[in-house]
């Protein structure tokens, strides 16, 4: 810790929440426990937080919304769209375009869904219902810009293939994926045209036969699903339960020394886990004020590499609103005590698709050196023991001094910059 007098006033409390800090990743991650979107363990995680701001002063909403039970179901959707088409082509001629349509969809939704988090088929997908905890921290003035803290209360499951010791293999496993699911659709509009056109044989034929090993491709798909939904559910002290006690802190530090002319949305959101649906309902509860805001994503902040993401997201990768970015990185120069650095992750999460919507935003977050993604990431051994107290510590000061950047503290402090542009648009 720095023992510049500037840099302890620029993060009140700092040293102070230490204890509270690991009390509350204790809480969720040991006391509550696993909390899966939609369970009784993300909603006790909401009961936990919404007490917590409503005792520092703040006001807090609840949001309640839909959302899909699992991440699994999207991918699922599209590899059966894939098996019932391969069913319905040797039915003859008449049912060629019948299976050449689902097989055409199928890649495309599944690449809408990692885009997105969501697809068309999202009506038709089993839901439950999870909830947001929004706070507000009002400046001490009026406010002339905001800034929305997110950090989403639910766990993954222990993953098969999305956890830390296989993030190497998930872009080429869903580039692959993505090929398979397009080419029995390629396949099939080829038959069905040709039979328009030279009326083809009622057989198969070798169009179909062709066709049965991307079939097969994903009837393993939906073995290997079906598996990956009998896993456990994380204890998520990382993901995201040490993000949750850094925003907390926040709160508290904010409700101690509020910003000038800024205002803190303090946003615990709920499926973020699925399809980001909490998210989605957080823009639509306000979709005014919150489109010229400034999005702050925390995500893993519990051990490794204090970092901000230049980059990240699966295939598609998106990179950090630019003047935001200018701003981050003006804090960690003048924090060298935070050891604030770049990195790029393969990572989906709210700020990814916060970013291809268009909207300004950026993510503080933990990364492994080794797996070089989050640390323990959708694994069971993602406990509160693996958490370190000198790293909370280290994110808690970053938030504060980001936060004090956006405020105006630019102006008082020629080693930050603060960001004056337009946003990008969608």
């Amino acid at each position: 810790m720095s023992g510049d007098p500037a840099a302890q006033r620029s993060t009140p409390g700092l040293r102070r929440g230490t204890s509270e800090l690991l009390a509350d990743v204790r809480e969720l991650a040991d006391a509550i426990g696993p909390r899966g979107t939609g369970t009784a363990g993300e909603r006790a995680a909401a009961d936990f937080v919404a007490a917590r701001l409503a005792a520092l002063g703040l006001p807090v909403a609840r949001q309640s919304f839909r959302a899909a039970a699992s991440q699994n179901a999207f991918p699922l959707a599209s590899a059966l769209l894939v098996l019932a088409a391969t069913a319905l082509y040797p039915r003859g001629r008449a049912w060629r375009w019948a299976a050449a349509v689902p097989a055409l969809a199928a890649a495309p939704l599944l690449w809408r869904a990692i885009r997105t988090s969501t697809n068309a088929l999202r009506p038709l997908l089993q839901s439950v219902t999870s909830g947001n905890v929004v706070a507000r921290a009002a400046p001490t003035g009026p406010a002339v810009r905001r800034v929305v803290l997110l950090a989403h209360l639910d766990t993954n499951r222990a993953r098969v293939a999305w956890q830390s010791d296989g993030v190497r293999w998930l872009e080429p496993m869903t580039w692959i994926t993505l090929g398979m699911l397009a080419l029995p659709g390629a396949l099939y509009a080829a038959g069905a045209l040709a039979g328009a056109l030279r009326g083809a044989s009622r057989r198969p034929g070798r169009l179909w036969f062709a066709s049965l090993l991307p079939a097969a491709y994903a009837a393993g798909m939906v073995g290997t699903l079906a598996r990956d939904e009998l896993t456990p559910f994380s204890p998520g002290a990382h993901d995201n339960a040490a993000s949750v006690a850094v925003a907390l802190e926040a709160a508290r530090s904010l409700a101690v020394q509020p910003l000038r002319d800024t205002e803190v949305v303090l946003a615990f959101t709920g499926a973020e886990e699925t399809d980001h649906a909490g998210l989605y309902a957080l823009l639509r509860a306000d979709p005014a004020t919150l489109r010229d805001a400034s999005f702050i994503g925390l995500e893993g902040l519990g051990s490794g590499r204090l970092a901000y993401l230049t980059r990240q997201g699966l295939c598609d990768h998106v990179r950090p609103d630019p003047d935001l970015l200018a701003l981050v990185e003006g804090v960690a120069a003048a924090r060298p005590d935070l050891r604030a650095e770049p990195w790029e992750i393969t990572e989906e999460d709210e700020v990814t698709t916060l970013r291809r919507r268009g909207y300004r935003a950026i993510c503080l977050a933990g990364c492994d050196p080794q797996s070089r993604t989050l640390p323990h990431w959708h694994r069971r051994d993602d406990t509160a023991d693996t958490v370190s107290a000198e790293f909370l510590e280290r994110a808690t000061g970053l938030v504060r001094a980001v936060l004090d950047a956006l405020d105006g503290a630019a102006a008082r402090d020629p080693g930050t910059a603060r960001p004056e542009s337009t946003p990008e648009r969608s």
